[in-house]
């Protein structure tokens, strides 16, 4: 039986970690759909998370292996970004510049200050 599962799983994608972390909004949403009382509202929750989980399925059984990956690692990449930001958040504000929305970091404690984008050479003042 093990021999067979593997075998079936060999050349698809699997269960990465865009597809366990989509799993969790999915659960979440049969739990909330089963706690909500309006009919209405409760089977368009149910087919939500239904649709979510087949997209989710749908994947890990996806034979296109460099797609999916792809959507892995752009993610991942995603993820990362944002745990970082999270982690700068003390001492670190953020702004995006107001011409050409480059995300741009400077310090706190500061002040106000000039601040200039490295991308098209806007100034911009801001308190940091």
């Amino acid at each position: 039986m093990r021999y067979k599962f593997h075998a079936f799983f060999s050349g698809r994608n699997g269960f990465d970690v865009l597809g366990k972390m989509l799993l969790w909004p999915a659960l979440i949403l049969l739990v909330a759909g089963s706690a909500v009382r309006i009919a209405w509202l409760s089977s368009m929750i149910y087919y939500l998370a239904l649709a979510l989980l087949i997209y989710v399925y749908v994947r890990a059984l996806s034979r296109n292996i460099e797609r999916c990956q792809a959507q892995n690692e752009r993610y991942i990449q995603w993820r990362n970004y944002r745990k970082l930001r999270f982690q700068q958040r003390k001492t670190y504000r953020f702004y995006s510049c107001p011409k050409c929305r480059q995300h741009l970091r400077v310090p706190k404690g500061k002040g106000r200050i000039s601040i200039t984008c490295s991308r098209c050479g806007s100034s911009f003042v801001k308190k940091t």
